[in-house]
């Protein structure tokens, strides 16, 4: 039996014919033995209808429907002649391309290129280190408290709020605990929101038999005129009033507030500081471009098939098979891609089989093994080429809570043999060739929409920097595991490209610090709806996007625009 290579080993091999291609680092799969033995090929003589086509040098098995087998020799090769038995005198080792090749020249039959193309080197990457070791869980516990975490929050953050109060307000200011204020004392606080939101959904009031309410309806903003925030240290609470935007804090947040309490006991607050962007180290000078592609929201699985045209344009664009020399030079200096999450689309949850019989759904294989044996498969494509970090998001066959650990390296048997690719974290942070990458799979920023006036992922973004936390709502709003000791989301050291996945649109946006720090914020667009993806040059910390419209049924003038 001939056993035909696989699409992916078929991409994989190096090209043997003219054109242009990047080199790639997967080692193509080796051909099983190609012919019978003598026995096996006398006794299938006749009936076998299996040809051997030679093409640039390389064995590949055809199925000829007009031929069949007439002769067998002594090494157990067959040598084939048409139905009509007119060429019956064929040598032994005669191929069916060298037969073709004598008849009628047609539009096919175009003679291959007697030079070959150009070849690429792919710029690989001069250092990289994974420093997501603290998104890392060991033993998971889960029958802790979730109050440590904010304490340990408060704990972690106090000391550099106290720094930026004193340069903010003045060194003689008093920074004191809730339980030392004094009525009409002005002086500065530092503690955690608490937003008390009337629209928020909980699960306890929907359950309660006394109330018998409805379920509320989904919204895109829980936020109302009627919100109140508090303040809140390790030992008490107040409630603030004054110079503070209520519909755009959120709860979780740790900040510092210059103000005095009232005869009411509501602390009036005259002006607020936050943790600001912190250190970050110094981008290193290069004169070489490379690149790092960042892309979401794959959505495996969905119901959009036009989006699996733009995703194969993808994988060919980075792997060196589409556009002319140009773009495909410029292809070769993407050193690195990152998948950041939602890999597989909401579609390839099947919450019947919870609600259901165990009898009815027996049978039944869950949506997300086909989805994962088609990542499996991209992820061989890219890997072949370029070393690829995929991180897990919201849909994906992972934990839900924060921080997400990565996928498991069993759903990809074919990928994993690949040292270029690694399963990653969500968050995800690392250094590549000197530059601190730092983002999510989008579920922090999402949060923070829903239950703040802000409507910008970009602002969103920068807001968290500000105040020197990842995921400020976790863990109430937002899934975290009840760390005890350490807070992993505060935001230690400044990234210089910070990004949230599944973003509804792109956008990117470059901002500076006080003390001279220089990031790039950028939103990935959701690449199973917006089919595209970005670009950051590692040199110059710029990005653009890369757009792969597909074909539309629904559209009478269709074009297919790879650009960026």
């Amino acid at each position: 039996r001939l056993l035909p290579q696989s699409m992916a080993a078929a991409r994989a091999a190096p090209h043997q014919h003219g054109g242009p291609l990047v080199t790639s680092t997967a080692k193509p799969i080796p051909c099983p033995p190609s012919w019978l033995s003598n026995t096996h090929a006398r006794q299938l003589a006749g009936t076998c209808r299996w040809a051997r086509a030679e093409v640039t040098g390389s064995s590949t098995r055809r199925r000829l429907p007009s031929t069949r087998a007439s002769e067998v020799n002594r090494e157990g090769r067959f040598t084939w002649c048409p139905t009509d038995r007119s060429c019956s005198a064929l040598p032994a080792r005669a191929m069916f391309s060298e037969h073709a090749a004598h008849g009628e020249r047609t539009l096919l039959s175009a003679s291959l290129p007697e030079q070959r193309g150009p070849t690429f080197e792919r710029l690989p990457t001069a250092s990289y280190t994974n420093c997501s070791a603290c998104f890392t869980l060991g033993e998971r516990l889960f029958n802790r408290q979730y109050a440590s975490i904010y304490a340990s929050r408060l704990k972690q953050m106090r000391p550099a709020l106290i720094e930026r109060a004193k340069q903010k307000w003045g060194a003689d200011v008093a920074v004191k605990r809730l339980c030392e204020l004094q009525v009409k004392e002005k002086c500065s606080v530092i503690g955690t929101l608490f937003k008390n939101m009337e629209l928020k959904p909980s699960i306890l009031r929907e359950i309660s038999e006394e109330h018998n309410l409805l379920p509320q309806p989904a919204r895109a903003k829980y936020t109302d005129q009627l919100d109140e925030l508090i303040l809140e240290d390790e030992l008490q609470r107040i409630k603030l009033e004054g110079k503070i935007d209520i519909q755009k804090l959120v709860t979780g947040a740790v900040i510092g507030l210059f103000g005095a309490e009232q005869d009411n006991g509501k602390f009036l607050v005259e002006d607020l500081c936050t943790s600001d962007i912190p250190p970050q180290q110094q981008l290193p000078v290069s004169d070489t471009d490379r690149y790092v592609l960042l892309v979401s929201g794959l959505g495996l699985g969905g119901k959009n098939a036009d989006s699996l045209l733009g995703l194969q344009l993808l994988i060919d664009m980075v792997t060196g098979q589409l556009g002319d020399e140009g773009e495909q030079s410029s292809a070769a200096k993407i050193s690195r891609v990152i998948l950041a999450g939602n890999l597989l689309s909401r579609n390839t949850q099947n919450k019947d089989s919870f609600t259901k019989a165990k009898y009815l759904t027996k049978k039944t294989q869950a949506a997300s093994v086909e989805a994962i044996k088609m990542l499996d498969e991209i992820l061989v494509q890219l890997s072949a080429s370029v070393p690829v970090d995929c991180m897990p998001g919201e849909f994906d066959p992972t934990n839900y809570t924060l921080p997400q650990q990565p996928l498991h390296h069993c759903m990809f048997p074919q990928a994993v043999t690949f040292p270029t690719m690694q399963l990653v974290t969500n968050p995800y942070q690392a250094d590549i060739d000197g530059v601190r990458f730092l983002g999510t799979a989008g579920q922090n920023v999402n949060d923070i929409f829903c239950y703040s006036s802000m409507n910008d992922h970009l602002e969103i973004l920068e807001w968290t920097l500000k105040i020197g936390h990842l995921s400020p709502t976790a863990p109430d709003t937002l899934g975290c595991y009840p760390f005890y000791e350490n807070d992993p989301f505060i935001i230690k050291e400044c990234p210089h490209v910070y990004f949230c996945g599944n973003a509804p649109s792109f956008k990117s946006k470059t901002i500076k610090g006080v003390e001279g720090q220089r990031l790039l914020l950028v939103a990935i667009p959701e690449f199973a709806t917006t089919q595209k993806a970005c670009l950051v040059n590692l040199r110059t910390l710029e990005c653009q996007p890369v757009s792969f419209s597909a074909f539309s049924a629904e559209e009478d003038i269709v074009e297919m625009d790879v650009s960026h």
